[in-house]
């Protein structure tokens, strides 16, 4: 398949210079974009890609109709980005495990991307999993990019009062994870405190940072060994998480940053682990560790090691 670029003659100027000017600063803000419609960055990229090919493959005369470039390439990704959720869902429910959003460096979110960024946390993300794929795409494009109910209904051809209506259930499902602390220096503590109570063996004071209706979700994927099931509840959580910690004493811990949230990583013979929480009202409601190799690999490097 030509790249976009080998593709741009088919626009003629001035249609093409206005083609790539506006899909060349579009880009960064796609990305991330149909990131959060997926949590699969490779496939985001993939998404974005594609629009820029049938951008490029326009006829001048549509080319020249299109008024309002930035809409037209709204349009275009999110119906893309829509009909690759609705395959990928379908392929999840094969999936081994919990499945979870891949996490990404925090390095590689661009400034001119222009997006919420509490809306790339992984408990978001998760979240909009419960979610229909228009239904992820109208809080999507309402919470991470301003889009008011009249601006989504012609992305999603459908009314305005059917966007707000989608809106007001998305809402409902992802008030859990809108509420949750995004203050990172609390978050971070809490952190500590959980490694430092899990080093001691220490089951109480494990429990006391954790709601007691938390749960754990861990994705390995089928390829690394994982809790298959969610880990339902404070005390069944601690006993689980010591138990790792007893099985694996020589454990590298690391503190740093995906999608914009405090993390920890573990490290052990060439396995590894990322960690983050949701904190609700001062306690930990929800654990997301991501141990598949394959989900790992945008994480980056910039992490610092954690005393025990």
């Amino acid at each position: 398949m030509p790249k976009a670029a080998d593709t741009i003659g088919r626009v003629e100027q001035p249609e093409a210079t206005a083609a790539l000017e506006h899909w060349h600063e579009s880009k960064p803000r796609f990305t991330v974009l149909v990131y959060n419609m997926l949590g699969v960055w490779a496939q985001a990229e993939d998404v974005v890609a594609a629009v820029g090919e049938q951008v490029f493959k326009l006829e001048p005369g549509q080319a020249a109709s299109v008024q309002n470039w930035p809409a037209f390439l709204t349009t275009l990704t999110t119906r893309r980005s829509i009909d690759v959720l609705r395959s990928a869902q379908h392929q999840r429910t094969d999936y081994v495990g919990s499945w979870l959003p891949e996490p990404i460096d925090q390095q590689m979110l661009p400034e001119e991307a222009a997006i919420n960024d509490s809306m790339l946390r992984l408990g978001i993300l998760l979240l909009l999993e419960e979610l229909s794929p228009q239904a992820r795409a109208a809080y999507v494009l309402h919470h991470a990019l301003g889009y008011s109910a009249a601006d989504i209904a012609p992305v999603l051809e459908s009314s305005p009062a059917a966007v707000r209506q989608m809106l007001s259930r998305a809402a409902k499902k992802l008030e859990q994870a809108r509420t949750a602390q995004h203050d990172v220096s609390s978050v971070s503590s809490v952190l500590t405190e959980i490694v430092q109570a899990i080093h001691r063996a220490d089951t109480e004071g494990v429990i006391k940072l954790l709601a007691h209706d938390a749960v754990l979700y861990s994705d390995g994927g089928g390829k690394v060994r994982a809790a298959r099931n969610p880990v339902v509840g404070a005390q069944r959580i601690a006993r689980f998480m010591i138990g790792i910690e007893r099985k694996n004493p020589g454990r590298q811990i690391s503190t740093g940053r995906v999608n914009g949230e405090p993390a920890l990583r573990f490290a052990i013979e060439g396995r590894e682990d990322v960690l983050v929480i949701d904190v609700v009202s001062g306690s930990v409601q929800q654990i997301l560790q991501v141990s598949n190799p394959d989900k790992l690999g945008l994480v980056g490097a910039n992490w610092d090691a954690l005393a025990t």
